[in-house]
């Protein structure tokens, strides 16, 4: 016969595994109230939240908040892959694996053709409008973004992890970067643009992204203000595109916290011919400016898996 402290002791323990049992999952994120449109034919694009993960397709304007704008999201125009982007917070390299598909030894995102357009065909185009409550972070708007696409595309994914071959990303000289990779002084607290060019030239105006930065002279020019390399890595294949960089990118330099850097090299878009001078530009480039080199290599890499998508229910 059981005596009475060690019923009380089932007793509990049972209390407690029905509670651990019973115990409501917490409601996803959600916006308040959303609307979701197909886009009309020629309408300007415009987001008042950046959608990216850290890497621009283009400048970015001083008077940029990168913020999520109260918590009320206003965006027209843009294919369905972007708010995927923004939802996942994808890198460079999930982006370019989900629109393109292009990556040895990784699946086939599984996206079909009116979320991602090619590289001679467009996508689809959406807008969408949400309201969150005024304190909502970015990264709190991204898990609202999945549930949204959730309900309104049926949306459901997966992520897959594959050794892929890729490109190493290290210093071309141990312990020495180039002269256009430098430390983020602990001076730039990165709250207000530059009031003047850094030492090695024009920076985005904001910090933790990698855009194209103003030039007169000819070619490509990025920097960025304020972001790990493991960022940098990771925007390569996009910064050059993939006929020039058709592996994944990691960084594995061994640097960690924070770097400023400014990069410019000829890019030269008339053809297939001018793919290996590209590359060689841009290698000697990234070698000369930068202190790094890129050494083929296996990593593991996870990448976004599209299992199901739907044209948008009505609102």
């Amino acid at each position: 016969m059981l005596s009475f402290g060690i019923r009380l002791s089932v007793c509990i323990l049972a209390a407690s595994s029905a509670l651990a049992q019973t115990a409501p999952t917490p409601a996803p994120l959600a916006f308040d109230v959303a609307s979701v449109r197909p886009s009309k034919p020629g309408s300007p694009q415009h987001t008042n939240v950046p959608l990216d993960s850290g890497y621009v397709y283009g400048r970015i304007s001083p008077d940029d908040a990168r913020s999520a704008a109260g918590g009320h999201l206003i965006v027209t125009h843009q294919p369905l892959w972007r708010y995927i982007v923004f939802a996942y917070k994808l890198s460079g390299t999930q982006e370019l694996s989900l629109r393109f598909s292009i990556f040895s030894g990784v699946p086939k995102s599984g996206a079909p053709f009116w979320v991602t357009g090619s590289f001679d065909g467009s996508p689809e185009f959406f807008d969408i409008s949400a309201r969150a409550p005024a304190d909502t972070s970015i990264d709190q708007m991204r898990l609202m973004m999945q549930t949204l696409l959730a309900d309104r595309f049926h949306l459901a994914t997966h992520y897959v992890s594959a050794d892929a071959p890729v490109f190493a990303l290290v210093l071309a000289k141990p312990g020495v970067t180039g002269p256009d990779l430098q430390l983020h002084p602990p001076s730039d607290a990165c709250t207000a643009p530059l009031s003047a060019p850094a030492a090695m030239g024009d920076l985005p105006p904001a910090c933790g992204v990698i855009a194209h930065v103003p030039s007169s002279a000819p070619g490509q020019h990025y920097g960025g203000r304020g972001i790990p390399l493991s960022l940098f890595a990771t925007t390569v294949p996009t910064m050059t595109g993939l006929a020039a960089m058709p592996r994944p990118v990691v960084d594995q330099t061994g640097l960690s916290g924070l770097y400023d850097f400014t990069l410019t090299w000829i890019h030269d878009p008339s053809g297939d011919e001018a793919i290996s001078e590209n590359i060689a530009n841009f290698r000697s480039a990234l070698k000369s400016q930068l202190g790094l080199e890129l050494k083929p290599s296996h990593a593991p890499m996870s990448f976004l898996i599209v299992d199901h998508v739907e044209r948008p229910s009505e609102n």
